[in-house]
């Protein structure tokens, strides 16, 4: 089976839906997968020599030409949806999809043979334009080097970090007078200079900053950490967001206090997750600092174990590739 992924480059949703899920079909032999990440070869590829062809969401400024073209071949194409294409106001690129990606999404999803999606939530949504959807998991490829490097040595003060990005702005807001006064070190890990990330960083001044670094080589900032945040607010754009914060804690053996709302809460089952309720972001982590050391530990094992279980990349590349192969011909 020849898969083609279609992609103008490579950034944290191309790593997560697209990269690391189809290099590991082809290491393990699944399929042959080409990558093509020229939107002017888009419009000259000849699409027929594939079985079927893949992206994220949508094709950039030629989305219309390509989707013709790859019509036109009578290849069936499948995209990933990972994201809401509703976007809240705050968010920095909403006039952008406003003015038209928004239903360039939409549209990507309406002419598809087949949607791949991270959780029921999202594919609620996606259902409503085009039933044939299936859910493929956030998951990680553990044996990347930037989900196994060396832990930090240990010092007396608690670590505790946040990894994202400047869409978070809102949800930080949740968290910061909380952690003002508590015996702890902050992180804040995906520093890029600029309006917004300048105006986060003041809002929170006794935060360290670490900057932000590659789709290969981030993950490694939680070796850093004694337990991990991640503040959410309770809206319909996050509440289809996935649970790769958990994910990827989960690769450091971390356990994660997490907003009490979707994505989140399908990991109510999860012992290394702590859910916080009301927002009071105060006590949650300080009963994480007052637990100690060894019940993080376990706790950070637990959401590892878990993660391992539900968001085990084979597992769900099985889903992939089934529908993969009932839409060839």
């Amino acid at each position: 089976m020849k898969l083609l992924i279609l992609t103008d480059g490579i950034n944290g949703v191309v790593y997560h839906r697209l990269f690391t899920p189809h290099l590991r079909m082809q290491i393990d032999g699944q399929a042959d997968v080409s990558v093509c990440q020229s939107i002017e070869e888009w419009l000259t590829l000849d699409y027929t020599q594939f079985d079927v062809i893949i992206f994220s969401r949508w094709l950039g400024a030629k989305h219309y030409d390509v989707l013709k073209k790859i019509a036109d071949s009578g290849t069936p194409y499948v995209v990933d949806i990972d994201d809401y294409w509703i976007l809240p106001k705050y968010n920095p690129a909403y006039w952008a999809y406003r003015k038209g990606i928004k239903q360039c999404v939409k549209d990507s999803i309406n002419y598809a043979d087949a949607v791949i999606t991270t959780t029921p939530a999202l594919a609620k949504e996606i259902r409503l334009i085009n039933e044939n959807v299936v859910i493929a998991s956030n998951c990680l490829d553990y044996t990347h080097k930037q989900w196994e490097a060396e832990p930090m040595e240990r010092t007396d003060k608690v670590k505790v970090g946040w990894v994202g990005g400047v869409t978070h702005e809102e949800d930080l807001k949740l968290i910061a007078e909380q952690i003002k006064g508590l015996d702890i070190e902050f992180y804040i890990c995906g520093y890029t200079p600029g309006e917004i990330w300048n105006r986060i960083a003041k809002s929170m001044p006794n935060a360290k900053i670490v900057e932000g670094t590659s789709v290969f080589e981030y993950g490694e900032v939680y070796r850093h950490f004694d337990f991990v945040v991640a503040p959410l607010h309770d809206t319909k754009f996050n509440n289809c967001k996935s649970e790769l914060k958990i994910v990827e804690a989960s690769a450091y053996k971390k356990p994660i206090i997490c907003s009490a709302v979707y994505p989140y809460l399908y990991h109510q089952a999860n012992d290394g997750v702590l859910l916080v309720t009301q927002n009071d972001w105060r006590t949650a982590i300080q009963k994480m600092i007052d637990v100690g050391s060894s019940v993080r530990e376990s706790m950070g094992v637990s959401n590892y174990d878990y993660c391992k279980k539900h968001h085990n990349l084979e597992l769900h590349n099985l889903t992939r590739l089934q529908l993969y192969k009932s839409l060839c011909k």
